[in-house]
């Protein structure tokens, strides 16, 4: 299930799925946690605290999904614990810094959204719409099928196809 899937669960109130979905991210949250001083149920605390802060902003309407979702979650989590700390005057080990791995991670996620960003905006409006219905709006190939006017479902599911080659192709051009 993709994070934009999980997102319009959330705000269609189907939480307990999403919810179901967004646990995967959780033990490596949890190990980073626990190395930076949390306990197993602090660790837990704070990762419910964030999946609360995340399914009220996307509610609220004013969520944009600018990394992965687990990379968001990471950064709450750890501003989180970080804020814990300095609650509880307990001296706070990390710092974002040049050398710290998570931040390296998070900018070459980043570049990659940043690159399938420029690859989407390139193709045409209804390859665009054709992939945003399919995996933003979770619609069926013969929902699709009928909305976009192909003659069959496989007509369909082929442009799909088609558009994401060619979404593909120029995120690899854009990387290379």
């Amino acid at each position: 299930m993709s994070d934009q899937q999980i997102l319009h669960l959330i705000s269609s109130n189907k939480d307990d799925r999403a919810l179901l979905k967004l646990y995967k991210f959780y033990p490596k949250i949890e190990h980073f946690l626990i190395t930076h001083g949390a306990s197993k149920e602090e660790a837990l605390d704070v990762y419910q605290d964030a999946l609360y802060v995340l399914c009220k902003k996307v509610k609220e309407g004013n969520f944009t999904l600018s990394a992965q979702l687990s990379t968001y979650l990471y950064s709450v989590c750890k501003f989180m614990w970080k804020d814990a700390l300095v609650k509880k005057n307990k001296t706070v080990r990390f710092e974002f810094d040049a050398h710290d791995e998570s931040i390296e991670y998070l900018d070459e996620e980043e570049d990659k959204i940043s690159s399938a960003e420029k690859a989407l905006e390139s193709l045409g409006e209804k390859c665009w719409e054709i992939l945003k219905a399919f995996y933003h709006e979770g619609l069926s190939m013969a929902k699709i099928a009928i909305n976009f006017g192909f003659s069959t479902e496989k007509s369909a599911k082929n442009q799909k196809y088609k558009c994401l080659e060619k979404a593909k192709m120029k995120y690899a051009e854009l990387n290379s």
